[in-house]
């Protein structure tokens, strides 16, 4: 059964923190997805499935400049120091808004902003999994995002699209991103996927959709594009859509 088919079945679940716990929901699967020789490769059909020529060429061509902004309001002599991986409690500097981004004239703007958003995701493949706000902060443990940490950043430093990194919140709160799909609805690249614990008593996770086979998130070793079969369907809670 194909994944599309088979989350409208899934119950919703109760929501609290992918930030409360360390623990990996049983079955994830921390390997990166292989597919044609390459980890990109459905990214980039994805992406060149809504954009074109210029429009194509344009998503990432800041990405250089964008990536020698300041992530934090907070100065560097006040980052917190010393070995965390002991507390999930710190979690170092909080984002700051980055710049927003115009659709560049004659592209589509909904698909050129997905398209960004997947390239993006791809950008900090490879990123470790970690407690930390913004990717800039490498404690003694080393630099990476939590699940929902990463998902907010990519909307952050792709429109600047700021919204809170805490799962629970993003999932589904008055000010969380977006809005929440009704059953049924059919999913678009840059959709945001909850998944719930085992026994569906709380959000503990939340990954980007690429396409209806694969999902791009962080969790065990770290940012992966991975199958969307196992626990991404079993544990299927809701889908935020934070582009229209």
């Amino acid at each position: 059964m194909r994944w599309l088919e088979s989350i409208a079945a899934v119950p919703i679940a109760l929501l609290v923190g992918c930030s409360s716990s360390s623990a990996l929901p049983e079955g994830n699967s921390e390997e990166p997805l292989q597919d044609g020789g390459t980890s990109a490769d459905p990214i980039d059909r994805a992406i060149a499935s809504l954009v074109t020529g210029d429009c194509l060429r344009s998503v990432d061509v800041d990405f250089a400049e964008r990536d020698l902004l300041p992530q934090t309001d907070t100065p560097v002599s006040e980052w917190p120091t010393g070995d965390t991986s002991a507390t999930r409690m710190i979690w170092g500097p909080k984002a700051r808004p980055m710049p927003s981004v115009d659709v560049p004239v004659g592209c589509p703007p909904s698909s050129w902003r997905r398209a960004r958003i997947l390239s993006v995701a791809r950008h900090y493949l490879g990123l470790p999994h970690r407690n930390h706000h913004i990717p800039a902060w490498k404690p003694v443990e080393g630099p990476g995002l939590d699940c929902s940490n990463y998902t907010a950043w990519v909307y952050n430093y792709g429109l600047g699209m700021k919204f809170t990194g805490n799962v629970s919140e993003q999932a589904d709160i008055t000010n969380a991103p977006g809005r929440r799909l009704l059953p049924g609805e059919g999913l678009l690249p840059g959709d945001l996927l909850y998944l719930t614990r085992a026994d569906g008593s709380e959000i503990v996770h939340v990954s980007i959709y690429v396409d209806a086979t694969h999902v791009i998130d962080s969790t065990g070793p770290g940012v992966r594009i991975r199958d969307a079969a196992g626990w991404y369907v079993k544990r299927f809670s809701h889908t935020r859509r934070v582009l229209e």
